[in-house]
């Protein structure tokens, strides 16, 4: 089953077995990306307090968001067919489905008691070992500039042109190829949004450890460690209601969010959760 598919699968299961409550809180921001601002992010939040969140700067496929999933219309509505439009070959589309994704798994973790661990660092518990080579997939300013300060060089794959460029430490290229060399890596998140990430993955096949990270990388963790990924860290919504106010003000999430990771091995996998969440009903499990 394709990726995409399984995680609408993923969603259907929570659909059967629980009633995921409507969408309370919703921000779509006019993204305006800009090199001297860091990213932005929108957000998916439950009546329950369950919140998911998108990454906001995808380009071209975004602009009008604001316009075209006005808040007004959202609110109240039902998060699992707003998840289901992941099936589409939109990216504005695709990513607000990611939010409302990541809102029904942290729905699902609050209704079965299952709070992820708290992530060490930003590096999320990747390895730097200076004279190694760090595959990213996917450009992350801050983590490129922790890895080369390490002494790590990196390897950045892109999709954008503009971007490409070769400098001693730093290599950002369109070719999948390059990531041959490379001892780590870390995918980004957006790569669910324009799902790429089934299709990089088999270039990854040399590294020890393939992580999954970022705010829009918290869905269903089984469903993306079963293509082999070694973790995944998002950003786990504490308060949706002080984030939303935040993110209205322009400002950021602070204490209202926290990093998480999820070892692979470590995660009591979606079956399991729903089984505690719901325990009266009985088929709620994968086929």
């Amino acid at each position: 089953m394709k990726l995409r598919d399984a995680l609408i699968a993923a969603v259907d299961r929570v659909a059967a077995c629980c009633m995921p409550p409507p969408i309370a809180q919703v921000y779509v921001p006019e993204a305006r990306p800009a090199a001297h601002r860091d990213a932005e992010f929108g957000l998916i939040g439950l009546a329950d307090g369950s919140a998911g969140l998108y990454y906001a700067w995808m380009g071209a496929s975004q602009a009008g968001m604001a316009g075209r999933y006005a808040a007004s219309t959202l609110m109240g509505s039902d998060v699992v067919a707003l998840a289901r439009r992941y099936a589409s070959d939109d990216d504005a589309e695709r990513s607000l489905a990611l939010a409302a994704m990541g809102a029904l798994t942290a729905f699902v973790h609050a209704r079965a008691g299952y709070v992820p661990p708290t992530a060490g660092g930003s590096m999320a518990g990747v390895t730097l070992v200076p004279g190694e080579r760090l595959g990213m997939i996917g450009h992350f300013p801050p983590l490129v500039r922790q890895a080369r300060a390490a002494g790590v060089a990196v390897t950045v794959i892109e999709r954008k042109v503009h971007m490409v460029q070769a400098e001693p430490g730093l290599e950002i290229t369109l070719d999948p190829t390059a990531l041959a060399g490379c001892s780590e890596i870390i995918v980004t998140g957006a790569t669910l949004i324009n799902d790429s990430l089934e299709d990089m993955l088999p270039y990854c096949c040399g590294a020890r450890r393939v992580t999954l990270l970022g705010p829009t990388a918290g869905v269903f963790p089984d469903v993306l460690m079963a293509r082999g990924l070694a973790a995944v860290g998002g950003l786990r919504i504490l308060n949706a209601g002080v984030a939303h106010t935040r993110m209205l003000a322009g400002e950021r999430l602070g204490d209202s969010a926290e990093r998480y990771l999820i070892a692979a091995g470590d995660y009591p996998g979606l079956d399991r959760l729903l089984d505690v969440a719901q325990p009266q009903r009985r088929d709620c499990r994968s086929p």
